[in-house]
């Protein structure tokens, strides 16, 4: 019977399948051999541009090392001072004496500003130069010469555009102003401007609104910030203040309303910078430590611990120490039988005493929660021959108005910058805030 060979179908699936897989495995052991050569290859290619910069820097650094060159730049410290500063680094004090003993240049270099760069120039523990900046616009080099030390000062001016901006205050004074497009400084000096008016802690609601003509300074096409604020208007729960700078012939700078009436005043509605307020003025009241009906002849500022808190007025200190429930305590007495206080305070400002005469916004103490205390606030009182007074109602009382000449000047000066304020424009209604270039450079 001859033999019958068939095909089975099962069998060569099978066989199939086994080269498949076979086949899979070589192609992934293919892919495995040639990334691992190509990650070797990079690896050892970024190993040898690493190595090639290594070798560059070290190039440079044994270069000026056999110089004996060195830049050494020092951020001024708080009571930091050049002589300091020379001994830290080991330099020639003769050299500061040399420096220091040049007219033009003594002055520029006895106060330094804690937060300043200054870059030294050294080489073999010698100074060779120094370069400090003096003001956005300029920065004094100095460089040593054959013949001596060779100073200048390299003046690059400011690019000045005066802007016109109004905004609405919907949440903060910061928010309205940010919403306008402005740094927070022009917020910061608005609050300042009217300070004698307005308590921005307290008063401040929806609803207000504000004017700024003020300066925008770039140097070399970047922008550096706001600077002074050249005129303004707040209206405040209906009410609206107004002020222009003004420089008088004495030199003396100010803000003064249209009318030519100086905004100074001898106290300032807000002993601190405007924060959240925990208590308003209240002769019935229940205390939240006594659980009584205590008169509270005062206000309340709730602020962290630490914000500092400033003189309202000018004046001489009659009290500095502990006082029962008002814990640690400043007492000051004003002109015209006016008396404040400050109470709760965490500690009172170095060397402060009793009998001092003290100028008005200087800063006498700190908030805290001394006494009875629920949390950190200032607890401020007004006293007038004895008696109590709102703080932020009290008339307070005004300098004398520009006269004469004085007052002739000043309107003439202010008539451009009132025009410009009644222009101003909200950017979120408008395309953009009027601008008026006036000069260009500073």
């Amino acid at each position: 019977m001859p033999l019958e060979m068939r095909s089975n179908p099962a069998f060569f699936a099978s066989r199939r399948a086994v080269w498949l897989q076979w086949a899979v495995v070589g192609i992934f052991a293919l892919s495995w051999w040639r990334g691992e050569t190509l990650l070797a290859d990079l690896t050892r290619q970024g190993e040898n541009i690493a190595d090639a910069a290594l070798t560059a820097r070290k190039a440079a650094t044994a270069v000026q090392a056999s110089l004996g060159l060195a830049t050494v730049e020092v951020i001024v410290g708080a009571n930091d001072t050049l002589e300091r500063i020379f001994r830290r680094l080991q330099l020639s004090l003769t050299d500061l004496a040399t420096l220091r003993a040049l007219p033009e240049v003594r002055k520029q270099l006895d106060r330094l500003r804690p937060g300043e760069l200054i870059t030294f120039n050294v080489q073999n523990m010698k100074l060779m130069g120094f370069e400090r900046k003096l003001s956005p616009s300029e920065t004094l080099q100095v460089t040593r010469e054959a013949k001596g030390f060779d100073t200048q000062v390299i003046v690059n001016p400011l690019e000045r555009e005066v802007l016109a901006v109004e905004g609405v205050i919907d949440t903060s004074l910061f928010n309205a102003t940010a919403a306008a497009g402005l740094d927070d400084r022009v917020a910061l000096r608005i609050a300042d401007i009217f300070q004698w008016d307005i308590d921005f802690v307290l008063e401040v609601q929806p609803g207000d609104r504000f004017r700024v003509v003020y300066e925008r300074l770039s140097q070399d096409g970047e922008y550096l910030g706001a600077g002074e604020v050249l005129a303004a208007e707040f209206i405040n729960g209906g009410k609206t203040y107004r002020a222009v700078r003004h420089r008088l012939a004495s030199g003396i700078e100010g803000y003064y309303t249209p009318e030519g009436k100086s905004l100074r005043k001898a106290f300032i509605r807000a002993p601190l910078d405007f924060t959240r307020v925990s208590s308003r003025f209240n002769l019935f009241r229940v205390h939240p430590v006594l659980n009584s009906i205590r008169a509270h002849r005062g206000v309340d500022y709730a602020a962290p611990i630490g914000t500092p808190v400033k003189a309202s007025g000018a004046g001489r200190v009659s009290f500095v120490g502990q006082k029962g429930g008002y814990g640690n305590v400043i007492e000051i007495e004003h002109a015209n039988r006016v008396r404040t206080l400050y109470g709760h305070l965490s500690r009172f400002a170095g060397g402060l005493r009793a009998g001092e005469r003290i100028e008005q916004g200087r800063v006498i103490g700190y908030v805290g929660m001394t006494g009875l205390a629920t949390g950190p606030h200032l607890h401020y009182e007004y006293i007038v021959n004895g008696t109590h007074r709102d703080p932020q109602k009290v008339v307070l009382p005004e300098q004398p108005a520009l006269s004469g000449a004085a007052l002739a000047d000043f309107r003439l000066a202010a008539r451009p910058l009132l025009t410009q304020l009644d222009s101003a424009t909200n950017p979120k209604t408008a395309a953009g805030p009027t601008v008026a270039r006036s000069g260009g450079r500073l």
